[in-house]
């Protein structure tokens, strides 16, 4: 028969078992938690994980909402704030996107930055987007075997096409590019032959330059350029040359989730209808990875640029939009 002492050791040992049992799933459970607000923070799963901000532990509901994306994760200093003029890149937002930081919206001077602040003399500069680009915060984005630029209104080659090829940290294997008027879109004339460029290796030199001139976008990219002179809009209208470029994303490029999908958007005005539709669209926040929008809105710093003709639209329309985007899960930015 079983002693007292050996019964009461017994049962010791099985509580013991136990607690570590409990200790180890409560420990897997907080590790899933952690994980699930880190990797997988799109702003609908966030809905319901604590997350750290300036404030120390924060209730990320308000990040599902447009308001969130207007606090800054710094806590600045309303007087002794770098952000307000002195940096040419915006603040971080206190909200990520997809998991990953983004710029604070600010309606004052999120709008071309470093020319509103006089930083640059170019009014399309896109200095202030480079810190918050998708593809170097995920890495995983350049390793898809399909990544895909699609630049709606793209104007001159030049413009947005060229600077994507050459400053977006992504190889694309594919580029569509929408541009209504035939006559606006100037492709490089000349071919450019990068080992032709280099500076013969047996030149001294006594500076680091290597190249004769700056590279150009060579024959094996350009090869990758499809161009369509149609006009991209919510609907299908062949009156109008129109193209629904949702239906067109998803039903003859065949876009998934699976893809590197990133989309920049300038039509004058016809963002509008289109991105409304694709807030209601669960499917495009996982199809499009990041999204850079030109929003069109009267306001009196654009009056010199023939934009009065979008009233009643507001910058504050358009701030806010950028914010139920982010708020619906796209990674987006005003462009430039």
């Amino acid at each position: 028969m079983a002693s007292p002492g050996g019964n009461y050791r017994q049962k010791m040992k099985m509580k013991m078992k136990q607690w570590m049992l409990y200790s180890v799933i409560l420990a897997l459970s907080s590790y899933v938690a952690l994980d699930l607000c880190n990797h997988y923070g799109t702003l609908r799963s966030l809905r319901y994980c604590r997350c750290e901000s300036s404030e120390g532990l924060r209730d990320l509901d308000i990040c599902a909402t447009s308001d969130g994306h207007y606090a800054g994760a710094s806590g600045s200093n309303p007087v002794e704030n770098p952000w307000k003029q002195m940096k040419w890149v915006g603040e971080a937002s206190a909200c990520r996107v997809k998991g990953h930081l983004i710029e604070k919206l600010d309606e004052e001077n999120d709008f071309r930055r470093g020319y509103a602040l006089k930083f640059t003399k170019d009014v399309e500069d896109k200095t202030h987007l480079l810190p918050w680009l998708l593809a170097s915060k995920a890495p995983e984005l350049g390793l898809r075997k399909r990544r895909v630029y699609l630049d709606l209104g793209a104007n001159r080659f030049a413009s947005s096409v060229k600077w994507f090829l050459r400053m977006y940290p992504c190889d694309f294997t594919e580029v569509h590019a929408f541009e209504v008027n035939p006559q606006q879109w100037r492709p490089p004339k000349t071919k450019f032959l990068e080992d032709a460029n280099l500076l013969a290796s047996e030149i001294p030199r006594t500076n680091p330059i290597r190249v004769n001139s700056t590279p150009s976008v060579p024959d094996w990219m350009m090869e990758r350029v499809k161009v369509y002179y149609r006009l991209v809009s919510h609907n299908d209208d062949p009156s109008k040359n129109a193209i629904d470029i949702s239906r067109f994303m998803k039903e003859e490029l065949k876009l998934t989730a699976a893809d590197t999908v990133v989309v920049k958007m300038d039509i004058e005005g016809a963002e509008w209808p289109i991105l409304t539709r694709w807030m209601d669209d669960p499917e495009m926040p996982r199809i499009v990875d990041e999204l850079f929008v030109e929003l069109h809105y009267a306001h009196h710093t654009m009056t010199d640029f023939g934009w009065d003709s979008f009233a009643p639209i507001s910058r504050h329309h358009a701030s806010n939009l950028i914010a139920h985007l982010r708020a619906h899960g796209f990674y987006a930015h005003s462009w430039p």
